[in-house]
């Protein structure tokens, strides 16, 4: 047998197979093209990931899909008073902000009007980027930032396909930022009023009682008598879905603000709060369930302190446990709504919490009982509700049918949407409660300022 040589590309040992010289060669000249491929080193991919992954819609995508887009992003340092783009200017980036603080500002004469603060984990340039307008407004560095710049080309290249829905998400949150921007620049001033909010906190002490549906139809119907002055601050944690359910994408929330500086605190605070088209605001709690313990004593006190100063009433919606900030809130409220369904485990709760709301302080006048029929037949009565809770039911709220839960799809709000709902007639009789009760302060205080001034 002959024995095999190498001139036919066999290697020196034994049933071992190599490359012939020239394939060897043609080898050599692909490994060398290899490396000329850009391709973010491990840690960098990881950085880039983790900024997408907190960046609003983009954290629902796919891992697949985020790393794709990760791939396609390029970093970008803008030193501290720096432009990152001009209004009215055209534009097909969306900037991820890695690090820094970047301020948005509208130029409308007589001069400019600030409508948000964004910090690491939000972006800007969506509406330019996949609504093809020109720049709504002006973005600067208000410290050295760190941008992530996706193109127009990148995103439709990894979105444009089997992905359409989401693209359709994020055209959605930039009209709605486009549509929130407007309104802020038209009203030119974040603290407009000069009346201090009055803080309503709405506690269900058992789930599935309807506090989050209440707290929600109660800034709807506040908002119809003081549109633009009502805020729902959401609370409810661990799952915050208040702007959900309004059909809102939520952006930001008052856990990312925590960290905030003293002199910035305001401006990032209120450039978190969603603007409804029927008239509420909305500020998120939370955007994800970790990031409730974000959420402290002190941040609440910080923003309620803020916040009392921008609106005329203040909507709090309460989880159903009683941590140290559901106290915190409970020291700053005027006034405390609870909410029980007519079942017995329900009423039992709710008893429990008067209770607990008596030894903390709070007047009785101050405390409003919302009955919340879940069923057409309620296992409990309302005679043995107020028997069980040794007071009155305030305001009762009829079985609504399925109205409440399809409103939730279609993300609208039953109090402004619907005048013949039960739930829309509940609070607004609750509306006028609490109007009532807080009014009568203010026009008890305008009249002893007018006794006192000279004919």
């Amino acid at each position: 047998m002959r024995p095999r040589t190498r001139e036919i590309g066999w290697g020196a040992g034994p049933w071992r197979p190599v490359l012939a010289t020239g394939e060897k060669g043609s080898s050599d000249q692909a490994a060398q093209k290899r490396p000329d491929i850009t391709w973010p080193a491990f840690h960098d991919m990881v950085t880039r990931l983790a900024v997408l992954e907190s960046a609003p819609v983009f954290y629902t995508m796919p891992e697949s899909v985020l790393r794709a887009l990760a791939r396609r992003l390029r970093r970008i340092r803008i030193p501290s008073g720096e432009m990152v783009v001009f209004q009215g200017d055209p534009g097909d980036t969306i900037f991820f902000i890695e690090e820094g603080r970047c301020r948005v500002v509208v130029e409308r004469p007589p001069g400019t009007v600030t409508v948000a603060v964004l910090t690491a984990g939000d972006f800007v340039g969506e509406g330019a980027c996949v609504l093809n307008r020109r720049q709504q407004a002006s973005v600067y560095a208000q410290s050295e930032c760190i941008l992530l710049g996706l193109d127009r080309q990148s995103l439709l290249a990894v979105l444009g396909g089997r992905h359409q829905a989401i693209l359709d998400d994020l055209r959605r949150l930039a009209e709605q930022r486009f549509a929130q921007f407007a309104d802020t620049s038209v009203q030119a001033t974040w603290g407009m009023l000069l009346q201090e909010a009055t803080v309503v906190g709405v506690y269900s002490p058992k789930g599935g009682s309807g506090g989050t549906c209440i707290s929600l139809n109660l800034v709807g119907a506040l908002a119809q008598r003081y549109p633009g002055e009502v805020l729902l601050l959401d609370l409810d944690f661990p799952y915050s879905h208040s702007a959900l359910l309004a059909g809102l994408v939520p952006t930001s929330c008052l856990a990312r603000t925590g960290s905030v500086p003293q002199d910035a605190f305001e401006e990032v605070l209120l450039s978190a709060v969603l603007h409804h088209v029927q008239g509420p605001m909305i500020l998120p709690g939370a955007l994800r369930p970790e990031e409730a313990d974000d959420v402290t004593p002190e941040l609440i006190t910080r923003a309620i302190a803020v916040l009392r100063k921008t609106f005329r009433y203040i909507v709090v919606d309460l989880g159903v446990t009683i941590t140290d900030s559901t106290l915190a809130l409970f020291d700053l409220t005027q006034h405390i709504v609870l909410v029980a369904a007519p079942e017995l485990s329900a009423v039992k709760s709710a008893a429990d919490a008067i209770e607990i709301l008596t030894q903390l302080g709070t007047p009785h006048d101050r405390l409003t009982v919302v009955l919340n029929n879940r069923s057409v037949k309620p296992p409990v009565t309302r005679p043995a509700v107020e028997r069980m809770l040794k007071r009155e039911v305030n305001v009762e709220v009829a079985f609504d049918g399925t109205k409440p839960e399809q409103a939730a799809v279609d993300g609208v709000i039953l109090s402004a949407a619907d005048a013949r709902s039960e739930m829309t007639r509940g609070c607004l009789r609750l509306a006028t409660l609490l109007d009532a009760t807080h009014g009568r302060v203010a026009l008890q205080a305008k009249a002893l300022v007018g006794a006192h001034q000279p004919a």
